[in-house]
């Protein structure tokens, strides 16, 4: 057991000291997004493209924060696909009232092979003018000069393809434990941004609420139609680009745009479990060594579970006390970073344990029912 234990602590302090060379290289990229941004002069044309699927609570205000932007050239595109809660009515009365605002309206299924977003999304990027595409959801909020701020940040990184995080609204005890956690800590300790950008290989991350596309690279690489079947579409258009050489990047979009992604806890546990569960189906498109997954679970556990533990039922517990210290200085920092609520820090083990309950819940998910329902329509998983 001694030997189990120094080896757990060896491999937190080992972890924690990888996490933050990560997060501080993550924290410089994002400086250097900031201070190399620059608006091209004359600005490109942006085709703005809002695919929207039973979004009647929350599209009215995001079409309306897009047509509002401070941008000389711009469209915005919205489509309804197959809604039943009146989402077609509202866009179309967005659509009377800007000019530069168009409603589609999707009447038939996505063809076979295609997953619901990937087939509107083709469909909007089909009908766009733009010079750049950017594909935003429809429960997102801009502010006046995000398009400004995509283009000025792709511009200065020389980006075909940029995508960018959101300041997450919480305002439910299990949104500000989960949410933050999963969408900003997570990805700023654990992707390498610099590496993404530079091309050096590493971990795909994108996040779909902004994604800013070169439409001539866009179309080059086949749009959505070379993605038609995955079900993490962000990811699979930003691996379509890499693949091809294309320089990619995700940056802080926090100043850019907000999104309230669930309103109670019911759903915060359904669409992290279904997210989780579409990650796990990606995963297992991508071949990797049998241990991979045994080690991850014991560094992850070495960092967020066994520090607790030992704090609560051994009697040595200053080594816990570092590295919960050190965990939350991590924390912390991302907390200063973005902004978040500090109270987030202290539900930090509470997300952790929840992201385990959340993955174990996703396996056997997928070992037993072997699909996933998403916005209505149901997805064959591979068992």
């Amino acid at each position: 057991m001694r030997i189990l234990a120094a080896l757990s602590h060896l491999t937190a302090v080992l972890a924690l000291a990888a996490l933050t060379r990560r997060l501080a290289r993550n924290l410089r990229f994002l400086r250097h997004a900031r201070q190399v941004a620059r608006l091209p002069d004359p600005p490109p044309r942006v085709s703005v493209l809002v695919p929207a699927r039973d979004e009647a609570a929350t599209v009215a205000a995001c079409v309306e924060s897009l047509a509002r932007q401070d941008y000389p050239h711009f469209e915005v595109i919205a489509l309804d696909d197959q809604s039943s809660d009146g989402t077609g009515a509202i866009l179309d009365s967005l659509a009377a009232r800007f000019p530069h605002v168009t409603a589609l309206h999707g009447d038939e299924a996505p063809p076979a092979g295609w997953n619901g977003k990937s087939y509107a999304c083709q469909r909007l990027a089909d009908r766009a003018q733009g010079e750049w595409l950017l594909f935003t959801d429809a429960d997102t909020l801009h502010v006046p000069d995000s398009i400004a701020q995509g283009i000025a940040q792709a511009s200065g990184l020389r980006a075909d393809l940029l995508s960018a995080f959101p300041r997450q609204i919480t305002r439910t005890w299990a949104e500000r434990a989960l949410v933050s956690f999963i969408m900003d800590f997570l990805p700023l300790v654990g992707a390498d941004l610099s590496a993404l950008w530079r091309g050096d290989g590493g971990a795909t991350v994108a996040n779909g609420q902004y994604l800013l596309a070169r439409a001539d690279t866009y179309r080059a690489a086949g749009g959505h139609r070379a993605i038609a079947e995955a079900l993490v579409d962000d990811f699979a258009l930003m691996q379509q680009f890499r693949a091809r050489g294309q320089r990619v990047a995700l940056v802080d979009g926090t100043s850019m745009l907000s999104c309230r992604m669930y309103e109670d806890a019911r759903a915060v546990w359904d669409g992290f479990s279904k997210n989780i569960l579409l990650g796990l189906e990606t995963s297992a498109t991508t071949p990797r060594a049998w241990w991979w997954a045994p080690l991850f679970a014991w560094g992850y556990a070495s960092v967020f579970v066994v520090p607790f533990y030992r704090l609560v039922f051994e009697r040595r517990r200053w080594l816990a006390l570092v590295e919960i210290g050190w965990l939350g200085a991590l924390r912390g920092a991302v907390t200063w970073r973005l902004k978040r609520p500090w109270a987030e820090i202290a539900a930090t083990p509470l997300a952790a344990w929840s992201v385990m309950a959340l993955g174990l819940s996703a396996l056997l998910r997928r070992q037993h029912q072997g699909r996933v329902v998403w916005k209505g329509r149901a997805y064959r998983l591979t068992r």
